[in-house]
Parts: structure tokens; C-alpha cells; sequence
């Protein structure tokens, strides 16, 4: 009897990595979803809000609209977006894993910015965060510099305060700004900074990411950064990166929109667009500039 339970404790012992591997991919999978609902209600306001007059708007009711049940052409629209942003993320994934780890490489940093808001920045941010966060063993920050519109603090459930803000004032200890996620992955959420956002920037530009956060050791990071034409320090926030993504959503976008940031962004490294929709309006001779 003795026997069999050493024999069971030993394979319980050896199946714990494999459960720990299995609750790890569970609470990704969990976030991916998450991440894809609130993309999916983004889209879904913004489609509503483009077809109401002053006048329904005044006219609404101030109790929540009811439930509404999707068409079958509803549901398979709202599959080929779900199977559009699992592409994009696998897309992200392998992006910065061959940037992460080429040979010789000193990239430690990728940034995400756009040209205006509503692009899907954040959202690919915080995908390829997680993402990135369960292949490697090497610790993930994913830090938001958008003081403008916080959003990492609704999508992770978290306190969106004390911040990176606060802690670059000086009115908040590291450990305060930072949230686990899980094992691997830590979030800095942005703080109240959209008054000093310059002063902040120039601060944190006077040493590079890893030596500002040189008290964590190793470590990898993803910045989620604000729009480049609508924002007035987006150029500034984006040299705080190695090297960029710009995230661009098609019809959304105007192509005057892309060559501006483009312009703005020629002095740091850009990597290329990743286009956040099915099909590219982008121009050959855009692209080119890449």
C-alpha cells in the first residue's frame, strides 16, 4: 500500500509542471478573449454612433437598451473578426519574437503607436504582451504612455492608479506602479500624467527602458503609445521605443493620415504597419518608405 502512494505522490509530482503549463495557457486564453469582447464592443459603439442623428440622440432613453439577438450574418461577421484578430496576434507574436531574439540584436523594447485613436493599438499591445509573456521565460512589461486615453487599466481590471506617472514624480514606490498579471507578465498602467506628459517623456528619455527599470533585472517591453497626428508629444513618446509597429485600420485611416506619421516617425526605427482589418488601403508608395 505504501508502495502505490510514493507511486502516486511521484506522479503527481511529475504531472504538476504539465498543470502548471495548462492553468498558464488557460489564463491566456481567458485575457485573448476578454481582449476580443472589448474590441468587439468598441466596434460595435463606434458603427452605432455613426448612424444617430442629434435628434435620436436626444431622444434616447436613459435605461439600458435591451438585449438584442444576432443574425446568423451577425455571428459569422463576428467569427471572421474573432479569426481576423487571432491571426493578428500570431502575426505579433512572430514579429517580436524574431525581432526579440535575432542574432545580435539590442532591440529590448518594441512600441505600438498609430496615427489616430480608435486603431487598435492598445488591443495589439496587450495581445502580444500576453502572448509574448507565455513563450519566453524571460520577464514581459507591457507599460502604457498614453496619458491622453488610459485604457490597459479596463482591459487588465486593474487600479489605474498609482501609475507610471506617479512613480516618475516621485509620489509612489516601483512596486506600487506595477500589476501581475501573471507569472511572467507585469502591466505599468499610464496614471494621471495628461498635465505633464512632456515634462514626464523628457525624463524617462534621459536613460533607456532598461536602465530606468534596471532594479527588475532582465526583461522585455512592449509600450502601448498614443497616436502620432492627434497626439502633441506621439513623435516624442515614440523615440522612447527600440524600434515601432504602426498600427493601421483600414477605412479608418486616410492615406494623408499614414504619410504624416510616417513623416513624423522618420527619425526612429519603424519597423513596418500592421494593418488591422482585412484589406490594405495603404499605397505602393508608402509602403516603399517602410
Amino acid at each position: 500500500m505504501k508502495k502505490m502512494e510514493m507511486q502516486n505522490a511521484e506522479q503527481g509530482s511529475a504531472n504538476k509542471p504539465e498543470r502548471e503549463q495548462k492553468f498558464l495557457e488557460d489564463v491566456d486564453h481567458l485575457k485573448t478573449e476578454k481582449l476580443m469582447v472589448i474590441e468587439a464592443r468598441k466596434e460595435e459603439a463606434r458603427t452605432e454612433e455613426k448612424h444617430v442623428t442629434p435628434k435620436q440622440l436626444s431622444a434616447r432613453p436613459a435605461k439600458a437598451p435591451a438585449q438584442r439577438h444576432l443574425s446568423k450574418r451577425a455571428l459569422a461577421e463576428q467569427r471572421r473578426e474573432i479569426a481576423n484578430l487571432h491571426m493578428l496576434k500570431e502575426r505579433c507574436r512572430q514579429l517580436c519574437l524574431s525581432l526579440f531574439f535575432r542574432r545580435d540584436t539590442t532591440v529590448s523594447s518594441i512600441g505600438f503607436t498609430s496615427s489616430i485613436p480608435g486603431e487598435g493599438k492598445s488591443y495589439l499591445a496587450s495581445m502580444t504582451a500576453l502572448a509574448l509573456a507565455q513563450d519566453i521565460h524571460v520577464p514581459v512589461t507591457l507599460v502604457e504612455c498614453n496619458w491622453e486615453h488610459p485604457s490597459l487599466h479596463e482591459v487588465f481590471e486593474c487600479a489605474p492608479t498609482p501609475g507610471l506617472a506617479e512613480w516618475l514624480r516621485g509620489e509612489c514606490d516601483e512596486h506600487e506602479m506595477r500589476r501581475h498579471i501573471t507569472q511572467n507578465l507585469t502591466v505599468i498602467p499610464a496614471g494621471r500624467g495628461s498635465q505633464d506628459a512632456v515634462r514626464l517623456l523628457q525624463q524617462m528619455r534621459k536613460d533607456d527602458l532598461k536602465s530606468l527599470f534596471s532594479a527588475l533585472g532582465e526583461q522585455y517591453f512592449i509600450l502601448d503609445l498614443p497616436p502620432v497626428v492627434s497626439t502633441g508629444y506621439g513623435a516624442l513618446a515614440a523615440s522612447l521605443a527600440d524600434t515601432l509597429f504602426m498600427v493601421v485600420r483600414s477605412g479608418v485611416t486616410t492615406d494623408r493620415m499614414i504619410a504624416e506619421t510616417c513623416e513624423q516617425l522618420k527619425d526612429v526605427s519603424l519597423q513596418g504597419i500592421i494593418m488591422n482589418q482585412e484589406q490594405s488601403h495603404v499605397p505602393n508608395w508608402i509602403r516603399q518608405l517602410m
